[in-house]
């Protein structure tokens, strides 16, 4: 019996629960960091007396259930000056006539963070990140004091003086999207300035901001990688954030492709990135941007398949990948930097109700799933990727371009193969074998396709007789 058999409709693949057989007496900071990793980053569950990876229920009797309990009470009294906040839950079952239980422990994500484990004298910090407990980088300590005892970056308050001669190419771009000069009395309504001193984010949109926190770089490369393609050309700028708006919108519109598409009843002129979703994609890369991330930079980078543009920082309040998402209305997009989008709204750049996603994924309706955008979060970045519209191939995705997320039990050869093939397009057995250039046979349905099926890594669809494969991208990303 598995925890899913009494919790149906558990998600086994989600991040943010954790099973325990036992709690460990003789080394309890194995489990201690994972309530702490939990509290210090969204929040979690942990389920004890179910076997890790298995899920199999190992279960307690009432003896041991209240020895369980009694004894996570003490170590987290003992090991954390400040607890955080749980809840407890008994889950009887039964099995061969017997009743038994598991313990959920649900962690609440901490109002105040860091939450500290003390454990043999030393104090240490722990935080969540793709399914597992990690030490905290002093980035992230750094960032969960801020979160915890100031507010948000952007609208923090500096000594430097509101003037309003300062911001006249932000006045421009106000005037040129409303039609109407730029009201000092809005600025003031939204923190821009606070008696009479800007905030961090103001600064941001001053005409000579030099401040080295804004830098963006822009590449185009001959190929569909970087690695392995000579690079054509290679752009660096910093300066206040209207002037970097333009500044990427200048270099892709220059360089990017014009040519047409055929559709089933007619041939379309096209650009190579629709210029409402290359706006949205370009704003939201500024606004989402982690300004406390000293020394990065936003990368723009055209390819010939695709536009790759990464901004640093994970997701808000999330140290969690995200794996490729094409339906980005199903994304929750929250804002980091709450000062410096309301600039942006102020001008109609963007919409306070945040419809920039879909937006983009209006433009690109029209075409197949290889022209397709989508976004990701990986090592602390966040990317958008518009393909190519004048590519008749669309973002290929090929062995060198993807990876598992988890390790492939009975692993082969020929798994990245498949699921690079499968990546957006459901195949045929004929069409993975021919891809291959081998037979199909029964060893390569079943302990191939049939393995990859099983652990979740291909989605098995069936039309009547008829078997296709599509890679999960819960599980599969592109690099």
């Amino acid at each position: 019996m598995t925890l899913t058999d009494i919790i149906p409709n558990l998600y086994v693949e989600n991040n943010e629960f954790d099973c325990k057989s036992i709690l460990n007496r003789d080394d309890s900071l194995s489990w201690l960091k994972t309530v702490a990793g939990f509290a210090n980053s969204n929040g979690g569950a942990i389920y004890l007396g179910v076997e890790d990876k298995t899920f199999k229920l190992i279960g307690y009797d009432q003896k041991k259930l209240d020895s369980e309990k009694l004894y996570f009470y003490n170590e987290i009294s003992n090991h954390m000056a400040i607890c955080p906040s749980y809840e407890t839950a008994v889950i009887p079952y039964e099995i061969n006539g017997s009743v038994r239980f598991i313990i959920k422990i649900t962690i609440h994500k901490a109002l105040k963070k860091p939450l500290v484990v003390k454990y043999s004298g030393m104090p240490m910090i722990f935080v969540r990140r793709d399914g597992f407990t990690n030490a905290a980088s002093e980035e992230e300590i750094r960032m969960m004091v801020l979160a915890s005892d100031h507010p948000a970056f952007d609208s923090s308050l500096t000594d430097v003086d509101f003037d309003i001669g300062d911001f006249t190419k932000y006045a421009s771009f106000y005037k040129a999207r409303t039609n109407r000069d730029l009201p000092i009395k809005e600025l003031e309504s939204i923190g821009f300035f606070v008696d009479g001193k800007l905030t961090n984010g103001a600064l941001f949109f001053r005409d000579n901001y030099n401040g080295g926190k804004t830098t963006v770089v822009c590449s185009m490369y001959r190929g569909s990688t970087r690695g392995d393609d000579a690079i054509i050309t290679s752009n660096s700028f910093d300066g206040n954030l209207i002037d970097a708006y333009a500044f990427i919108t200048e270099f892709v519109t220059v360089r990017m492709n014009k040519g047409f598409i055929k559709l089933e009843d007619r041939r379309v002129d096209v650009d190579a990135y629709p210029g409402r979703a290359l706006f949205e994609a370009i704003i939201n890369a500024l606004t989402h941007r982690d300004y406390l991330l000293s020394g990065t930079q936003i990368n723009v980078d055209m390819f010939s398949n695709r536009l790759v543009i990464s901004s640093p920082g994970s997701l808000f309040e999330s140290n969690e990948s995200l794996a490729p998402t094409y339906d980005l209305s199903s994304f929750a997009s929250r804002r980091r930097n709450e000062l410096i989008s309301k600039v942006f709204v102020l001008a109609k750049a963007m919409e306070a109700k945040g419809t920039g996603f879909e937006k983009i994924m209006e433009d690109y309706s029209p075409y197949d799933k290889r022209h397709q955008p989508f976004i990701y979060s990986k090592n602390n970045t966040f990317h958008i990727v518009l393909p190519d519209l004048t590519n008749d191939d669309g973002v290929n995705i090929d062995d060198d371009s993807v990876a598992t997320l988890e390790k492939i039990n009975n692993p082969t050869r020929f798994d990245i193969s498949v699921l690079s093939f499968c990546y957006g397009v459901e195949r045929s057995i004929k069409e993975i074998v021919d891809h291959l250039a081998i037979s199909n046979s029964t060893f390569f349905r079943k302990n191939i396709i049939d393995n990859l099926v099983s652990q979740g890594f291909l989605f098995e669809q069936r039309q009547g007789n008829k078997k296709s494969y599509l890679t999960n991208r819960e599980k599969v990303y592109i690099r």
